[in-house]
């Protein structure tokens, strides 16, 4: 009653400002994934809560489209609220744009241009839909959280590998006095080398960056920045000025060559930007440089893994030799957490997700103190969860036995892990892009008329987001270009086939993997594949009918190196259980 009491108050304004259709995300001002509490106003307006949603409001009805990973979590979620779910993926089930393309043809659509990409009003547009940037929701969005304004900080050259002034250096020569505008948050943190907290899990905050004619212009709240801070950035060349200045500078851009990423750039500052530069829509060049890590950041990710590895092997000992009556997910998540955060990690990555045979099918499922279903010494529970590290960030998903297992848990557990192992086993030409090499993770799924609805593999930021754009392993392009940038040597991403059942089970088997030079020959330079994760595989799922010779071998030779690089950091009893669960089958 409560949602539906606040679509009718916002329907009312849209009634009153001429609004047909009106459009919300889950986004911020800068087109980020995960966002603070402050711009969740798709969660305050739907009450879904999962990280990608879309809200499309009429003045009769309202619908809410959300992809595979969220078709179960966002039924629950909006479930008597009169919103009607669009399950993306599912055939016949239009995308948001679609659908107002289809529907809102001669109407008025309004939206929130500072938190909605350029790339899907431009869609709009050129479908011939009338769209205006107008904010009908601040008003009606009631104890609406504050924005962080806590300090920042550096990050050192030890963990960074080249220097703010370095990385500044490269942009500026590269771009040869062009304007490129950089709203995306990691992007800004990365050519930076600072870091905040205006984002849980994500160590970004909130910052525009222009690269002017020979200038650099940081957009930022100047108290959150120390003296020295301030300083250092001063002896960089960087201008500093007020966050909420922003969008006046852009109109001051005129007659410029302006490079946009129109994924990662609010329409406000397209719409905003005079006509008569010349705009060009690409891939920001900061994003190409932080997909591709140095040797520093590569050797520290490395280590950032065998610290992680050392906190989940005490956790996966703890899980084992439980008796899991009486504990419940809620349980396991605080206690996964801790093994991480006691350690070595400053924080997670991502809110943990702790699925227990069927709440493991909601692929974003995540326990918490209310909401939580008791275990038993029987089924599978999936485990979701990473950290971050000075060192790095991790991604890593296991799935382990409680008990008793049925013979067709198995059967698909084995499938999923050979399919995770084919895709990182493969060489391949330089060029090829993660789209091409999807089908190796889908492969023996697809033999069985099985898939799953979301991507293989995302790119993962180092001390940055966990999911990172590009690289991406997905065959579903979703009409973004940046999908199809091609893998590169010191690319770092996930490799995360799975098989979701709904109401029955999920299960996923993730590691995240490093791309590499392997060799070149007459034909070209070939790549490959190097796993950074460090933790073992539940060998108590496996059923050896369903695994081949070649997979058999490079199970036992990832699990002799997690052992290898493991032991050093563990006790006598730690490293008993792990050479029992790295054994060889």
């Amino acid at each position: 009653m409560e949602i539906k009491e606040r679509l009718k108050q916002l329907q009312a304004k849209m009634a009153k400002e001429g609004i047909d259709y009106y459009f919300i995300n889950t986004s911020d001002y800068h087109m980020s994934e995960y966002i603070s509490e402050h711009f969740k106003t798709l969660r305050y307006f739907s009450g879904f809560s999962g990280s990608l949603g879309q809200l499309v409001i009429s003045l009769d009805d309202a619908h809410l489209f959300v992809d595979g990973r969220y078709h179960a979590q966002a039924a629950n979620e909006i479930k008597g609220s009169g919103i009607v779910l669009e399950r993306l993926g599912i055939k016949g089930v239009l995308s948001a744009d679609e659908y107002l393309i289809k529907y809102a043809k001669g109407k008025s659509i309004g939206l929130d241009g500072r938190v909605i990409s350029t790339a899907f009003v431009r869609k709009l547009l050129k479908a011939g839909l009338k769209v205006t940037s107008i904010d009908l929701y601040s008003d009606l969005y009631l104890d609406r959280p504050p924005l962080n304004n806590d300090m920042l900080y550096e990050l050192s050259l030890k963990y960074t590998g080249l220097s703010r002034r370095e990385k500044l250096c490269i942009i500026k020569e590269v771009l040869k006095k062009k304007t490129m505008i950089t709203q995306n948050l990691e992007s800004v943190a990365y050519a930076l080398n600072l870091r905040g907290n205006d984002i849980a899990y994500t160590p970004v905050f909130l910052a525009n960056l222009v690269f002017h004619r020979d200038d650099v212009y940081l957009f930022i709240n100047k108290s959150r920045l120390s003296d020295v801070i301030l300083e250092g950035l001063y002896e960089d060349g960087v201008i500093i000025k007020d966050y909420d200045a922003f969008y006046d500078f852009i109109k001051t851009i005129k007659k410029e060559v302006v490079l946009l990423d129109e994924d990662k750039c609010s329409y406000e500052t397209y719409r905003l930007l005079d006509r008569s530069n010349e705009i060009h829509h690409m891939m920001g060049l900061l994003e190409e440089m932080k997909m591709v890590k140095n040797p520093i950041e590569i050797k520290n990710s490395k280590l950032a893994h065998i610290y992680d590895g050392v906190a989940m092997v005490r956790f996966m000992k703890w899980l084992k030799e439980s008796d899991k009556e009486g504990l419940n997910e809620y349980d396991v998540k605080i206690k996964v957490d801790r093994s991480r955060l006691e350690y070595k990690a400053f924080d997670l990555s991502f809110n943990t997700i702790v699925g227990y045979n069927e709440n493991a099918a909601m692929m974003h499922y995540s326990p918490n103190e209310k909401v939580h279903a008791p275990l038993h010494n029987s089924g599978i529970l999936l485990i979701d969860s990473g950290g971050q590290y000075f060192e790095g960030t991790t991604d890593i998903t296991r799935t382990f036995a409680l008990g008793e297992v049925s013979d067709e848990v198995k059967m698909y557990f084995t499938l999923v892990l050979a399919s995770m192992f084919n895709l990182a086993s493969v060489k391949f030409l330089k060029g090829l892009s993660g789209d091409k090499l999807d089908i190796l993770a889908r492969q023996y799924l697809w033999e069985r008329g099985i898939d799953y609805r979301c991507g293989t593999g995302h790119g993962v930021g180092q001390v940055l987001a966990v999911h990172e754009m590009p690289p991406n392993i997905r065959y579903r392009l979703c009409g973004n270009p940046n999908v199809e940038v091609p893998l590169k040597a010191g690319n770092i991403f996930s490799d995360e086939p799975g098989v979701y059942f709904e109401k029955e089970f999920g299960i996923r088997c993730e590691n995240l993997l490093l791309c590499k030079k392997e060799m070149e020959t007459e034909y070209g330079e070939f790549l490959g594949f190097e796993h950074l994760t460090k933790v073992p595989f539940d060998l108590d799922l496996i059923d050896l009918k369903y695994l081949d010779e070649k997979t058999k071998g490079l199970l036992n030779a990832y699990h002799k190196d997690v052992y290898e690089s493991l032991a050093p950091y563990l006790n006598d009893e730690e490293l008993s259980f792990l050479s029992k669960a790295t054994r060889s089958i």
